[in-house]
């Protein structure tokens, strides 16, 4: 990878993929803001990485916190290079009948709101300095449709 020195977020990154691309982050150079909801989970990554990098607890479907990731990895790294939306959550598989209204916002602003919140921060920035890369992480359920997981379905599309 060339992404030695270079400054990424990485949403959801306490457990699973988030971790996983936080680890691969930091072994190849990189500087790293892990972003993830849950405040221990993310502590003790970055605790088991090691290296360049900061934890920050942050719910994505909130816009302020978004903000605040973005702008802790200018004010700790001076720049944001790379802008990794990993963070997701799972419906309970219902279908459009079934799924509640409070699963469908919960679902919708994650996967959503989420990104979009953090890109709209963190474009201008990157935009500024002449560079930057954006990965959203999809899923295979943006392919097809199905009978069960309405509000995951709908949010991969």
């Amino acid at each position: 990878m060339r992404i030695k020195d270079k400054v990424a977020v990485v949403t959801g990154a306490g457990s699973g993929m988030g971790l996983a691309i936080a680890k691969l982050f930091i072994a190849e150079g990189a500087k790293v803001v892990a972003a993830d909801w849950h405040a221990d989970a993310v502590k003790a990554a970055a605790g088991e990485i090691g290296g360049p990098i900061v934890p920050v607890t942050a719910n994505v479907a909130v816009e302020a916190e978004c903000v605040g990731m973005i702008d802790k990895a200018v004010s700790e790294f001076g720049r944001i290079d790379i802008l990794v939306n990993n963070a997701g959550v799972m419906d309970l598989f219902q279908s459009v009948a079934d799924v509640s209204n409070d699963t469908w916002r919960r679902v919708l602003s994650v996967n959503l709101d989420g990104p979009m919140f953090a890109m709209r921060r963190a474009v201008p920035l990157m935009l500024a300095q002449g560079s930057g890369a954006i990965v959203n992480i999809a899923s295979v359920a943006g392919l097809g449709g199905g009978s069960a997981g309405a509000a995951y379905t709908a949010s991969k599309h």
